[in-house]
This record gives C-alpha cells, structure tokens and sequence, in this order.
C-alpha cells in the first residue's frame, strides 16, 4: 500500500487528500497540521467571522478529517529525503509520496511582538483573540494597508470600533493593485469613517494598559493593534530540502511536481507554480488558486494523468459595499486602464497587446466574459 503524507492542515492539504482519496481507494494518506484544528477556511475570518455571521461551524471545510488520518497539533518540522520521511513534533511520518500544502505565515514587524494587544490574523486562533477583543474595545490601529487590513477595518467599524489605518505607501494595497482600485478601496473605507494615516511609519509603546502608537509627527492611545504587513510561504522547516524560487516559494512545474522530483508535488501559498499562459512562475495567495492546485498535485502524484495547471488566478475582497474580484497576475509596473460597466468599475493591466490581469469592483456580472477574455488574449 502507498503511502501519502500531506504536509498542512489548511484547504490546500485538505482538498488534495479528499482528491488523492477518490483517485486511490486504498491509498494510506496521513495529513500532518500545525493548528489543532479541523480544517477549515480563511476568508471569513477577517469578515462573516469576527461579525458573529459565520460561524465556528461553518468555517470548516466540508469533509474536514473524513478519508485520511489528521494528525493535528503536529507541524512538521524537518524533511529528510534520504529517508523518504518527515520529522515533526511528535515523530517521523515516512512516505512514499509527498504533498507540501503549508501555506504561507504573517511577516513580524519590528517592535510588534504578538500579545495580548498585538494581534496577526491568520489562524482562527488569531480570528477568536481579535473578535473578542472588538467587543471590548473603542479604538483598533491596523498597521499594513491590505486586503486584511482592508476587511478588518470595515467589521471593527460595523462593530463601532474606531479604526485608523497606517500604511507607509502612498496608497492602500498598491503592491496588488493599481492606483484606481486604491482610490476606490480608500473612499470607501473614508465613508465608514476610518482614518487613513498614509506614508507613515510607527512605533509602539506601552502606556496605562493602553498602547501609544507614535507615527512621524503624531501619536495617539490605541486598545488594540493588528499587524498585517503580509505573508511569506512557510518554508523554513524543510532546511533547504526543496527548491525555492525569488519569491520565496517551492519551485514547481505546470503539473504541480516540485522541480527535480517525481514524488513530491506542493499546492496553494506555499507555492511558486510554473504557469504556462504567463510563461513564468506565480504565487498567488487565494483561495480558489490554492483549491484547484490541490487538485492537481494529488493528480500528478496518484494518477498517470498529468495536466497543467492553466486556471487564470483569481480571488477576492468583500469590504463592506465593495467587492474586489481580481483575476491574473500581471507584471510590475503595467499602466492601468479603467472601463466603465455597469454598476461598478473595470481595470485591465495590458503587456502590449496582451491582457495579463483585471480588477472588478463592484461589478460581478462581469467576472465570467472578462476570465475568458484574459484567457483568450495570454492563448493567443
């Protein structure tokens, strides 16, 4: 009998073991999880979750635990290849294949260390310390102008939490999208009354229970501070193991194979995965990118079939009364051109003749036309 181990308990991990289980009925699948949890999505944890519309429930994923053995609590912590097995915290699983899925982990801020009034948002661990401190609270400082702190923002205001944003950038979320989409993003969060603090930078002391954030020339008492200055893939237990790429991502193939073997495969924000359309590497962290990966590493691995992985990326933002679809990931610096469709906005990022990506706001009726144009123009 093959064994199966999969190294992370989150949806990439969990959607590749449920599709390695239908592929081989009598394959022996061993997930191995940091959390000590089932598992379950992200998404809600900045939104439905911490506003009590979404429950603890409803945030596992479905299936969660069923068709494979979950060792949760139990992260893996080495990578032996010579052995064919993985050292973790309570021993060594030994594989005949491998499915790295560990997803990625928040960037520590300097002066930030994670407490009872520093909170990063990635777990639901993280989801339940900052939802119930936004019961409690009147003041919320986010530090980093993303999507998270984005969504975050617009719940602690629905919770009437005041809430200022810091973001050293001249712009909300400019490493992701264009200057339109930022403007947007940034009048819709002033309408919520949220305070922006643009090109700032922060320091943090302990004040009286409180926090005093200091920003430049300015300084104010805060209750509680989420630190959301990004992720990088979680890679530091394989110990230069594995291949990785500039961005920090296991290298692997259109076919979800990391580069140089034919019994590992890795899936979802851990991974930088050769896409063939774009003729380079991406790694992009959403969740449908990070379902559908899974799928085809577990295929590549269990099946005879090999197919590439060709999806145009997409993921998206609910942010109160908008809602940001994005699909494809184009080039640094691409000139951004905006349409108007009904209801909302359209943004197309063109290299020459070739649409690489586009942003929706507020115009859903759009996604399905504008992926097969994208799709079109990168097939051409």
């Amino acid at each position: 009998m093959r064994r199966l181990v999969v190294v992370g308990g989150a949806l990439a991990g969990h959607r590749s073991a449920v599709h390695a289980r239908r592929l081989d009925p009598d394959l022996d699948i061993t997930v191995l999880a940091a959390e000590d949890e089932l598992p379950y999505q992200r998404p809600p944890l900045s939104k439905g979750y911490l506003l009590g519309t979404v429950s603890s429930q409803r945030v596992r994923l479905r299936g969660a635990g069923e068709g494979y053995r979950l060792l949760a609590a139990n992260p893996a912590i080495g990578l032996d290849l010579a052995q064919s097995s993985v050292l973790t915290s309570d021993g060594i699983q030994s594989f005949d294949l491998l499915i790295i899925a560990t997803g990625a982990q928040p960037h520590r801020l300097e002066g930030f260390p994670p407490d009872q009034d520093v909170v990063y948002l990635r777990t639901v661990g993280d989801a339940n310390l900052l939802k119930e401190a936004l019961a409690r609270i009147h003041h919320l400082t986010i530090v980093g102008g993303g999507f998270i702190g984005a969504e975050v923002a617009v719940s602690a205001r629905r919770l009437g939490v005041e809430v200022t944003i810091v973001e050293q950038s001249a712009h909300l979320l400019s490493r992701a999208v264009g200057p339109g989409v930022s403007r947007l993003i940034e009048e819709n969060l002033q309408r919520l009354g949220v305070e922006l603090a643009l090109e700032s930078t922060t320091k943090l002391e302990a004040v009286n229970n409180r926090r005093l954030v200091r920003d430049g020339s300015r300084e104010w008492l805060t209750d509680l501070v989420v630190v959301g200055v990004g992720v990088h893939p979680s890679t530091e237990w394989l110990g230069g193991a594995l291949p990785l790429r500039e961005d920090g991502g296991v290298a692997v193939n259109e076919f979800g194979f990391v580069d140089g073997f034919s019994q590992i495969a890795a899936a979802g924000d851990v991974a930088s995965w050769h896409h063939p359309l774009y003729g380079r590497p991406l790694r992009f962290e959403h969740f449908e990118v990070a379902a559908n990966q899974a799928l085809h590493a577990a295929e590549a691995l269990v099946s005879d079939k090999h197919i590439a992985y060709t999806d145009i990326p997409f993921g998206w933002s609910d942010q109160g009364e908008l809602l940001v679809q994005i699909l494809g990931v184009p080039s640094p610096g691409l000139a951004e051109e905006e349409e108007s469709v009904d209801g909302g906005n359209m943004f197309l990022y063109r290299r020459d003749d070739r649409i690489e990506g586009a942003i929706l706001v507020n115009a859903p009726e759009e996604l399905t036309a504008l992926r097969d144009r994208i799709l079109s123009s990168l097939s051409s």
